[in-house]
């Protein structure tokens, strides 16, 4: 049997990003006909309809690529965002030339570590990391009392 995909099939995979962006812009459906026009994708209200749909039915699926590969790396960019911006902030405090300056950079800098341990603390897969380690930890603590 042939891998091939159908028409119908590569032609939504090539108008899903814009009508990603119909939805995203809320536009009529005929904007959205129109915006598919000028992008090389002339079709009838009804044929929009159906690419609509179809593109909709995909949300389970949107958002299971989501929980597979986006939602990790997205929690990671976010981490090292704030420790990129940490570093900045450590890098101006030295650079302080007044008391009161440096007090709201360190201000600054108590914020942002309050947002870390929010993020650390609520994302359930670094708990869940954090769980798995602390028991291999206790572990390792009992296997060495027991050797002694």
């Amino acid at each position: 049997m042939s891998n091939k995909l159908s028409k119908k099939a590569q032609t939504l995979i090539e108008v899903s990003p814009l009508l990603k962006i119909c939805l995203i812009q809320r536009l009529s459906d005929k904007d959205s006909i129109e915006l598919l026009g000028k992008n090389g994708f002339k079709m009838s209200p009804a044929t929009y309809q159906r690419y609509k749909q179809e593109y909709n039915s995909g949300t389970n699926r949107r958002f299971l690529e989501i929980a597979r590969n986006e939602w990790a790396n997205e929690h990671l960019l976010v981490l090292d965002k704030l420790k990129y911006i940490e570093n900045q902030y450590w890098e101006l405090y030295a650079e302080a030339e007044t008391p009161m300056e440096g007090k709201n950079i360190l201000d600054s800098i108590r914020t942002l570590q309050v947002d870390l341990l929010i993020i650390y603390n609520e994302t359930p897969m670094i708990a869940k990391v954090k769980e798995t380690l602390e028991a291999k930890i206790n572990m390792l603590e009992l296997k060495k009392i027991e050797t002694t």
